[in-house]
């Protein structure tokens, strides 16, 4: 009963701050608004601040009213930082010990200022123990203080001589974990700064790996051991060293990573793993056995959440690698289909229907043509938006397949007009030197006037540089949904087997 009376009185004599928070319960009328606010943004009824000052006030984003109606909101939502449901299934046991240690730590310091020391000795070594088993230094070492001083002012002795020699070790591992996060972050900092700096970095992360892993055995820490793995796949991903990075996540999900997230105790990303390997694969083409490490990592992401576009985005690569078109149509129709689909941004949208065009070329399934009309789609001149340029040469390129199919010869002769011209503005060789090579092989398609025989001899050279260079595709500045290489071989097929081809090259033949 005493405890509870200190902690009463510690509660009476500072008074409690009035703490407010946002009412969630919508089936309850509010007019406070600042919750109207907030329900306006969440249902997506304001856009913007003057939609939203508008409708609140009838006056513009500068009425003070308003202003003070979106810092109230602001602090509310900082309040509800203190009542985050940790327990959650998306979070991993090392996320919900470290949230609720750092709560315990607190609480502990509030008491120990207040002089109920007594109350917070008996939580502290039990945070103790859980932040020795997940290397969480950082709380540890304050903890220990803590317990360390209380003995001192009680005068014990034994006690206080036992803590100090344990405080001292992970004091050491402390300054340990703390040099190892320098090295990361200062190596981080130089790649994210510009490509020159990154260049200047580059050949000396391996070095940084190093001593990251030799801090780590030196101090026997599994986490300062994570942050050198974090670092190395950073680099092997900036070296294009992706059976490298292949073989490291697969060791990391085998020591720590397949199990529920409440097993998990280490400070790993399972969904960064995952998309880490997706990509690899996808850059490898290694798709038997990437399109069965998606298939058993799917349930992993929920459909009503924004990283499941993005796993089902590398998905379908992954099958159109594999040319599994049938497959890649059920993706699309699940990702289609999807409610939150529409809330997608713009350009992951258009992505979306570059592959739904790319799958009525190679799949030709009427339950994707349906709305489709191609001549509509053959006569748009797109130009997406700066940020979205990178989707010009994917949408002239399908349209250039569909018209030369169609055996449409100056149509196609037209759009490959168009993607030259597009190229030489746009096209930096040392980011897209894949479409610059493609581009170049639809060019001498016209050169040779549709001739099978001399396209095939001209164009080996350019689909072999094509062959021999992989680079990495980044979703946001480049689109390659169907391998070049393979579609140039389409391409070659068409040529040789569609009869306007020779019809074409017969009458070329005697108009000359």
């Amino acid at each position: 009963m005493h405890e509870l009376h200190d902690l009463i009185r510690i509660i009476r004599k500072k008074g409690q701050r009035s703490l407010q928070l946002v009412n969630f319960n919508f089936r309850k009328k509010e007019t406070s608004k600042d919750n109207l606010l907030y329900q306006g943004i969440i249902n997506d009824t304001f856009q913007s601040d003057t939609e939203a000052s508008e409708k609140l006030f009838s006056s513009d984003p500068g009425n003070r009213n308003y202003r003070n109606a979106k810092s109230r909101l602001k602090q509310k939502l900082l309040n509800h930082l203190f009542f985050l449901d940790y327990e959650k299934d998306s979070y991993t046991l090392f996320q919900q010990s470290r949230y609720n240690s750092e709560h315990t730590l607190l609480q502990s310091k509030i008491l120990s200022t207040e002089d109920a020391d007594e109350i917070a000795q008996k939580v502290l070594p039990a945070l103790i123990r859980t932040t020795t088993e997940f290397e969480l230094y950082d709380i540890l070492v304050p903890a220990l203080e803590l317990v360390k001083n209380y003995h001192s002012r009680q005068g014990k002795i034994t006690p206080f001589m036992e803590v100090r020699e344990e405080l001292a070790k992970y004091r050491l591992k402390y300054r340990a974990f703390q040099a190892s996060e320098d090295l990361y972050y200062d190596t981080l900092v130089h790649i994210h700064k510009s490509v020159s700096a990154q260049k200047r970095v580059l050949d000396s992360i391996p070095n940084t790996i190093s001593q990251i892993y030799h801090i780590a055995e030196r101090v026997e820490s599994e986490s300062i051991k994570i942050i050198g793995h974090k670092l190395s796949i950073l680099y092997y991903h900036l070296n294009w060293d992706y059976d490298k990075s292949l073989e490291l996540c697969t060791h990391l999900e085998e020591k720590y990573l397949n199990r529920p997230n409440s097993e998990i105790k280490v400070n790993l990303n399972q969904k960064h793993i995952v998309f880490t390997k997706l990509y690899a694969y996808i850059y490898t083409e290694e798709v038997i056995e990437g399109i069965p490490y998606a298939m058993r990592k799917q349930a992993l992401f929920k459909p009503s959440h924004d990283d499941w576009f993005t796993f089902m985005e590398y998905y379908i690569l992954l099958l159109f690698k594999a040319e599994q078109y049938k497959e890649a149509t059920k993706i699309f129709r699940k990702v289609r289909t999807n409610k939150n689909f529409n809330n997608q941004p713009e350009d992951v949208k258009e992505r979306w229907a570059m592959y739904r065009v790319n799958l009525i070329f190679f799949n030709e399934a009427k339950i994707l043509s349906w709305g489709f009309n191609l001549e509509e789609f053959l006569d748009q001149r797109p130009d997406f938006f700066k940020d979205h340029e990178y989707l010009n040469i994917a949408y002239h390129t399908i349209q250039c397949m569909f018209l030369l199919r169609k055996g449409n010869i100056q149509g196609f002769k037209d759009g490959v007009k168009r993607i030259t011209e597009y190229k030489s503005p746009h096209l930096d060789k040392r980011n897209n030197y894949r479409s610059s090579v493609f581009i170049r092989l639809l060019e001498i398609v016209i050169e040779k006037e549709f001739d099978f025989d001399l396209i095939q001899e001209k164009g080996t050279l350019y689909y072999q540089k094509l062959t021999d260079t992989k680079i990495p595709v980044d979703l946001e500045t480049e689109m390659e949904v169907v391998p070049y290489e393979r579609l140039w071989l389409h391409i070659l097929r068409i040529l040789k087997t569609n009869k306007a081809y020779v019809h074409y090259q017969f009458y070329n033949a005697q108009a000359i």
